[in-house]
């Protein structure tokens, strides 16, 4: 036989409360700083983004979109190849020409590129955490409540 009194419920729901306002604290916490960060920043997306041009970037669609246009961006300035095309290129051309100097150069733009929307898509995987974790707080809190007004 389970233990499921009125009392029992409330002491559940009481834990439940708790957790569900830590979650929501920590969520709601995380989301602050990384925009916080973001907007220090000080990075505006550009004019030739799809969406959002001469916006600050400091929430998730914002940081999603610049990191698509530093991807574009630097596989415009590569002629259109990809950080493996030109590393696959620089296979094949003789050492110490000015075609390898060049291919050198987009394969060092294009890193510097991969690094800038690396920390950018790690942010917005850091927002969709934090809004998780905001969420399953909330969700928390609704159901702990519920359990606290059980009668006896």
């Amino acid at each position: 036989m389970t233990n499921s009194s009125p009392a029992s419920l409330r002491r559940v729901g009481g834990l439940t409360v708790a957790a569900g306002s830590l979650f929501l604290t920590a969520g709601s916490g995380a989301w602050f700083v990384i925009s916080k960060q973001l907007r220090d920043e000080k990075i505006v997306v550009p004019g030739n983004a799809p969406a959002f041009a001469g916006k600050t970037v400091q929430g998730p669609v914002t940081a999603y979109v610049e990191a698509l246009v530093i991807k574009g961006n630097a596989e415009r300035g590569a002629g259109g190849r990809t950080f493996a095309d030109v590393s696959a290129a620089l296979r094949e051309v003789e050492s110490g020409s000015d075609e390898e100097r060049a291919l050198r150069g987009q394969s060092a733009s294009l890193a510097t590129a991969a690094s800038l929307r690396t920390s950018l898509m790690t942010s917005v995987l850091a927002f969709g955490v934090s809004a998780f974790a905001g969420g399953l707080g909330a969700l928390l809190l609704i159901a702990g409540t519920q359990l606290r007004r059980s009668r006896d």
